[in-house]
């Protein structure tokens, strides 16, 4: 996986693609997943979120990385995220689709794991410095 400047857990690629088909300026989409990924690390901490989610999800962890971890969650958990960061609804599906679009990459990832209904969530586990 090509990380950028930012140690984003996304390919630039994929999130300029993203932003092109979902009318986002690629500015913004950024910005959005920046702070999902603040929120992530800052609240409760990665490790913590993913142990969480764990115990909520029936093996929700779809494949992972020494900087990264793959996980499958119900959509009530992109819902949450969305409300919480103040997001658009257009700009959450943006974000949502970034990560979906991600974990499809990835080589790490066993996606015969996840449940129906669910969406993928990419987790950097660096903390961007």
């Amino acid at each position: 996986m090509t990380e950028n400047e930012s140690n984003s857990p996304f390919e630039d690629d994929v999130i300029r693609a993203v932003a092109s088909e979902n009318d986002v300026e690629e500015s913004q989409l950024r910005d959005a997943l920046e702070a999902h990924q603040r929120v992530m690390t800052d609240n409760p901490g990665v490790e913590d979120l993913v142990y969480e989610w764990r115990r909520q999800y029936d093996d929700p962890v779809l494949g992972r990385t020494p900087e990264t971890f793959f996980v499958a969650v119900p959509p009530t958990v992109w819902e949450e995220y969305g409300d919480f960061l103040g997001l658009d609804d257009y700009v959450l599906r943006a974000v949502s689709a970034v990560h979906q679009e991600q974990t499809l990459r990835s080589d790490d990832v066993d996606l015969s794991g996840m449940a129906d209904g669910h969406a993928a969530v990419v987790v950097s586990r660096t903390d961007g410095e």
